[in-house]
């Protein structure tokens, strides 16, 4: 019986490593298929499920065998929910592409340092929900506080932006 609460520790703690340190654990990532069904993550959850197994049949009086047996079939099960937890974890990770400053063509930004026309200045735009500042380069001189909308990207740090056009007074 020691030996299959050794194993349930020991897969137990596998599997909340593979689970909770995902990201770290990218530079040796175990995953032989890509779908995580043959992954560091569903292994973890069978060596917990044999040894949960082992210890449940062992405590209810099973000899070895069928104790062992009935480790692999809870392990066959933890597995699959190891790996539908992966799953939807991995499902919820932005995808790289959205990340792409890109993006923000067509977003509307504020003024937060002005230029004159030609000149550098500073805006503040929504990125991914936070305020990302960038430098940005205008044909017409802009004041702090004035709305833009990001016209282009000319580099990573700048961009091209044009003047919101003020609305006409409600009558």
């Amino acid at each position: 019986m020691l030996g299959f609460v050794a194993t349930t520790i020991a897969g137990a703690a596998l599997l909340l490593i593979f689970l909770v340190f995902d990201g770290i654990l990218d530079a040796v990532h175990i995953d032989f298929t890509g779908t995580g069904i043959i992954s560091g993550t569903s292994i973890a959850g069978f060596i917990t499920g044999i040894g949960l197994g082992g210890v449940i049949g062992t405590a209810v009086g099973w000899p070895f065998f069928a104790a062992l047996a009935l480790g692999f079939g809870l392990g066959f099960l933890i597995a699959l929910a190891a790996t539908g937890v992966y799953r939807l974890l991995r499902q919820a990770e932005a995808k790289e592409e959205d990340f792409d400053l890109g993006t923000m063509v067509g977003t509307e930004a504020v003024v937060t340092v002005g230029a004159e026309a030609g000149s550098t200045g500073l805006i503040s735009a929504r990125y991914l929900g936070s305020p990302r500042t960038l430098s940005f380069k205008a044909d017409v001189p802009l004041r702090a506080g004035q709305g833009v909308i990001v016209a282009k990207l000319l580099g990573p740090e700048l961009a091209q932006v044009e003047p919101i056009a003020p609305k006409p007074p409600a009558n």
